[in-house]
C-alpha cells in the first residue's frame, strides 16, 4: 500500500499538506517537522495551529536549526521567524491577527482532520 501523503504501509512517516505546495510531516510518530526547498532549512515544531496562510506554534525541544521558542512560518513568503520571548511572539500575531488564544493541537490532530472521512477511503 503506498500514498504520496502517507506512506501508509511502506515507511514510518506522514504528512499533512498545508498549502502553497508545502507540507508538515512526521516521523516515527514522534517528530514533527517543516522542511522545504529553499531558505527553509528543517524546523522540528511541538504543537500549532494552521490558519489562512500561516503555521505558529512552539517549537520543539530537540530542534537543532532554529533559536527560540516560538515560530511562525509564512507560507506565501516560505519564511520562518522565531521567538524567544512569548511577548514578542504574541504581538506579531496580532499584527497579522492570527488567535494567539486558540488551542494549539499537535501533529496528530491535524492528520485525523485531514485525513478523516472521505479521503481515508481513497488511501490504498
Amino acid at each position: 500500500m503506498f500514498s504520496h501523503f502517507g506512506d501508509h504501509g511502506l515507511g514510518d512517516s506522514a504528512r499533512i499538506p498545508i498549502g502553497h505546495g508545502k507540507a508538515i510531516q512526521e516521523v516515527d510518530a514522534m517528530q514533527a517537522y517543516i522542511q522545504d526547498e529553499g531558505p527553509i532549512s528543517m524546523i522540528e515544531i511541538d504543537r500549532f495551529i494552521i490558519a489562512d496562510d500561516f503555521v505558529y506554534g512552539f517549537i520543539s525541544e530537540g530542534n537543532e536549526n532554529y533559536e527560540g521558542s516560538y515560530f511562525i512560518y509564512d507560507l506565501v513568503n516560505n519564511s520562518v521567524k522565531t521567538f524567544e520571548e512569548e511577548n514578542d511572539y504574541i504581538n506579531i500575531l496580532k499584527t497579522k491577527n492570527l488567535d494567539y488564544n486558540a488551542d494549539y493541537k499537535n501533529f496528530g490532530y491535524y492528520y485525523s482532520q485531514y485525513w478523516y472521512g472521505w479521503r481515508f477511503w481513497l488511501l490504498p
